[in-house]
């Protein structure tokens, strides 16, 4: 014989019900996902915001020679804790590397690890050619953000002339 109209309606029921306990937990996971993406967003951004309005930069010294200088520059930070091993330095077009100085004349005077709120970290830029040729040096930290030191050398006053500019990526708003 066959299935009782009672038997039929329960079938359809539990499949009803199993269907919409499945929907149900994938609604859930893609909502807890998203809110998990919603707070990393707005953790980066915080993290970005303090970075950006803490950094102080500036000229520390100018060594030259009758061929080429030394420029040493600043990066004080006074928001959060940076790790300075995530910092990449971009000088002139090319990457180089800010743990070692003798290898592209770009490096940290020091050793750094943890850039604590209001310590200063000390860049070098040694050999840098004794004439009027601009030069740029972008860090950017582990977070995205940057800092740009624009420069060129007055022969005339013996005087180097920078600017700073910073920022951060524009996809995290």
């Amino acid at each position: 014989m066959g299935f009782s109209v009672s038997a039929s309606a329960a079938i359809i029921f539990i499949s009803f019900l199993m269907v919409a306990g499945t929907l149900y937990t994938a609604w859930d996971n893609a909502y807890a996902r998203v809110q998990a993406a919603q707070e990393d967003w707005y953790s980066l951004r915080l993290n970005q915001l303090n970075t950006l309005s803490s950094l102080n930069a500036g000229l520390s010294s100018v060594r030259n020679t009758t061929t080429y200088y030394n420029l040493t520059l600043a990066i004080q930070n006074n928001g959060v804790t940076t790790y300075v091993p995530h910092w990449n330095g971009v000088y002139d077009g090319r990457v180089v590397t800010l743990y070692n100085l003798s290898d592209d004349n770009v490096g940290f005077l020091s050793d750094y690890t943890y850039l604590l709120p209001g310590e200063n970290a000390l860049l070098n830029v040694t050999h840098v050619p004794l004439n009027e040729n601009p030069h740029t040096l972008d860090v950017v930290f582990g977070n995205g953000c940057w800092i740009r030191f624009d420069w060129y050398y007055n022969t005339t006053t013996n005087t180097v002339h920078i600017v700073i500019s910073r920022g951060c990526p524009t996809e995290v708003r």
